[in-house]
């Protein structure tokens, strides 16, 4: 064997073991990956705290779970927490994962706790929507975007949520109110996939909506000029009928989800210069 085998048979030797270290790492540091990236991206997204207590997916299976989701007010509001989800399920096509697009099969939001407080311009989930939405609108955000990882989000659910308003005039109490189930299906499947940047505006904008959906019995306009007026105390008769009335507005999203699949498309495609989740 000359001395050009040898050398060649040393090199393609040494190029397979760097691609197995290659794979070795990227599974091995999947769940740090993932929560350093959930946690980066969306507080600059929403310009909020993002933070994760815990993330474990399999190597394997890729199922897998993150704790202990918690996002922050924006400035000039009061309450601690924006968000609040003790666990979201994941599961992810592990064969993908070496593609030029990701596929996510199902994340699952089970009983998320939101805090909805009234401003008096604009709530704080309203100013996080805002937020959402205009990022990346910067050209140096957009080319970012571009070079980012694409993902195909099958199907996103966010199930058995509470509402609870916060205003001025309630003091420490708050409002609760049931938000309606989500489902969106297929975000960045007709974009060949899409970014996380607008996977996260595809859904905080179905959440956004669905929020607003549910508050349609809470005299959210009285509230707001109560905190104006800098009132104080318990509104009496804030929620149409009774006071802490439960929503029955029903399981809207996945009632009709052709409808909020479409929203999601359109805030995908309007947002194609950007998550396709």
């Amino acid at each position: 064997m000359n001395k050009f085998v040898k050398i060649a048979s040393i090199t393609a030797v040494a190029l397979a073991i760097l691609i197995v270290a290659g794979f070795i790492f990227v599974y091995s540091s999947l769940d740090s990956i993932v929560k350093a990236a959930v946690e980066s991206i969306a507080s600059d997204m929403t310009q909020t705290e993002v933070t994760l207590n815990d993330v474990e997916i399999s190597p394997t299976t890729g199922q897998g779970s993150l704790r202990g989701f918690t996002m922050s007010n924006p400035d000039g509001f009061k309450s601690n927490e924006a968000f609040q989800f003790d666990e979201i399920s994941v599961k992810i096509d592990i064969k993908s994962l070496t593609d030029d697009v990701i596929i996510i099969n199902e994340v699952r939001i089970n009983a998320p706790h939101i805090t909805y407080e009234v401003g008096p311009q604009k709530s704080n989930i309203d100013t996080i929507n805002e937020n959402t939405q205009s990022h990346g609108k910067s050209s140096e955000t957009t080319a970012s975007n571009e070079d980012a990882p694409k993902f195909i989000v099958e199907h996103l659910y966010l199930n058995d949520g509470e509402i609870s308003v916060a205003a001025a005039p309630l003091g420490d109490k708050t409002i609760d109110v049931d938000l309606p189930n989500i489902h969106l299906k297929d975000i960045g499947k007709g974009d060949q996939g899409a970014s996380p940047a607008v996977i996260l505006q595809a859904a905080f904008g179905a959440v956004t909506k669905n929020i607003t959906g549910a508050l349609g019995s809470v005299d959210l306009d009285g509230l707001a000029k109560g905190v104006t007026d800098g009132v104080k105390g318990v509104a009496d008769g804030v929620v149409s009928g009774a006071s802490g009335v439960t929503s029955t507005v029903g399981d809207a999203a996945s009632g009709a989800t052709d409808g909020i699949k479409g929203a999601a498309d359109g805030a995908g495609n309007a947002l194609k210069g950007l998550l396709g989740d």
